[in-house]
């Protein structure tokens, strides 16, 4: 079956509001606030600037990532999206970003957009809400038909 599937009864649920500034990596802020909260399973929203970022695609037909973008400079967020679940024992974050920049010689709008699965970035001044579901761990397992470490969740 290709739908996996698990209700999660949250004990509670706990919502973070957070800023993450000067050149904190966004993915180990968000690992160390799971570890000192004690957070096993979260979604978070992000918006604001990064300096830097390394965005990675995973090529479905080869099963790898292709070679990493990297971008250098003054990025603003459009929109940032991620989750916190368990791999190994430890905190995993998945993080996508949709980003902008000024650069009147690409097009005639002068903006440039960038996007996809983020595997590094800094922060320069992002804001973020994160809410955590507390409870029934998420853990993330090789899945055999992708070659991604998924959540491992039961087929519906």
């Amino acid at each position: 079956m290709s739908i996996s599937l698990a209700q999660v009864n949250t004990k509670a649920t706990r919502v973070f509001m957070g800023t993450i500034t000067d050149e904190e990596y966004i993915h180990d802020a968000f690992a160390n606030i799971a570890k000192k909260e004690n957070i096993q399973a979260a979604t978070f929203e992000l918006l604001g600037g990064i300096t830097s970022v390394e965005l990675s695609e995973y090529n479905f037909q080869t099963r790898e990532r292709n070679p990493s973008l990297f971008f250098f400079r003054s990025l603003e967020i459009i929109a940032g999206h991620g989750t916190i679940s368990m791999l190994d024992g430890e905190p995993y974050v998945h993080l996508h970003l949709t980003l902008s920049y000024q650069d009147e010689e690409a097009n005639d709008a002068g903006v440039v957009v960038i996007g996809g699965h983020a595997s590094r970035a800094k922060a320069f001044a992002v804001e973020f809400t994160l809410t955590a579901y507390d409870g029934i761990p998420v853990q993330r397992a090789m899945h055999k038909g992708t070659s991604l470490k998924l959540w491992d969740l039961p087929a519906f």
